[in-house]
């Protein structure tokens, strides 16, 4: 494998409004449709649509969203021969992420379940050690043995930092690659300089820190230089797993052997594009469309639409 992920599959059913209605109030949804999430998972997904061999270790639900999560995966050509698929009748992850146009919102409703997520002993650690990187979500018992695991084995490590919790920080010494969003960045250092937080966080692990800033790009010190790589600017429709997205860009590009500004520019363009479609995986383009976008500012959306009218048909 070139990445292997470990994370909470979720299915969401997206919903895309014109404008939030108001109380006691309605609006006609411009879609509707479901389609798999999660910060790792959907990673997974564009790292193999841009050319990765990709696979996930997950634990999946025994009930319509295990079937669905499974489904998606192979579609979007991600190796499911490590998913755990629950007994009959056990939730898996649900949510619905609501997004409207106006003003470029989201806001998520999620379904609160006590689904279960794998544990260390059910990790297949001769899978990680097959990898060339490890990329993680969280920082719950079993991703700190996976990390120790591949640290241990030369297998790269990265994590989304996505959100700040405390547990995360105990994962760090394991982590080569951090890659943190703006509001893991305010809730853990406030108003501190970018690059200074970047320097706090090299010093307990990673050698290489980013922080994703939306409309404004991304940051990060790594080969000891500090960078500032601006976003590409497209006519953004929905902005739910950009994050996601940009993880997985930025790993393939990673493994390609590019350097880490190049990374981030290549990560960026690939959101911009997911940017234009809802959800999370319809926009994510192949590698012809993204090459073709970074030459040229072009983006052919044959295979863009294609793949937003197999989600539509989900529902």
């Amino acid at each position: 494998m070139d990445i292997v992920g470990l994370g909470d599959p979720i299915v969401d059913l997206l919903i895309n409004v014109p404008h939030m209605p108001k109380a006691d109030s309605s609006v006609v949804a411009r879609e509707v449709f479901h389609q798999g999430g999660g910060k790792v998972a959907t990673a997974m997904v564009a790292a193999a649509r841009l050319g990765a061999k990709a696979g996930m270790l997950a634990w999946v639900g025994g009930d319509f969203t295990g079937d669905f999560l499974l489904k998606d995966f192979q579609y979007n050509g991600v190796d499911t021969s490590r998913i755990v698929h629950g007994e009959p009748g056990t939730e898996g992850n649900y949510c619905i992420p609501l997004s409207e146009e106006k003003h470029g919102t989201r806001m998520f409703i999620i379904r609160k379940l006590d689904a279960r997520r794998l544990t260390a002993d059910e990790l297949d650690y001769n899978y990680i050690a097959s990898a060339r990187c490890l990329h993680l979500e969280n920082g719950f018992a079993a991703s700190v043995a996976a990390a120790k695991f591949a640290k241990e084995n030369g297998v790269t490590v990265s994590i989304d930092g996505d959100g700040y919790h405390p547990e995360m920080e105990d994962i760090l010494p394991y982590i080569d690659i951090f890659i943190g969003s703006e509001f893991y960045h305010h809730a853990r250092f406030g108003e501190m300089d970018y690059r200074k937080s970047c320097e706090e966080i090299r010093k307990v692990g990673p050698r290489t820190c980013w922080f994703t800033l939306g409309k404004q790009g991304c940051v990060g010190l790594a080969d000891e230089e500090f960078h500032e790589v601006s976003a590409y600017l497209v006519d953004a429709v929905d902005t739910t797993g950009a994050g996601d997205v940009f993880h997985g860009a930025y790993l393939t590009a990673m493994l390609e052997g590019q350097n880490a500004a190049n990374c981030a520019r290549f990560a960026c363009a690939t959101s911009a594009i997911k940017c234009m479609y809802v959800g999370g995986r319809t926009g994510i383009p192949n590698r012809k469309t993204l090459d073709t976008f970074i030459n040229s500012g072009k983006i052919d959306r044959t295979e863009l639409e294609q793949r937003l009218a197999y989600y539509r048909r989900s529902f």
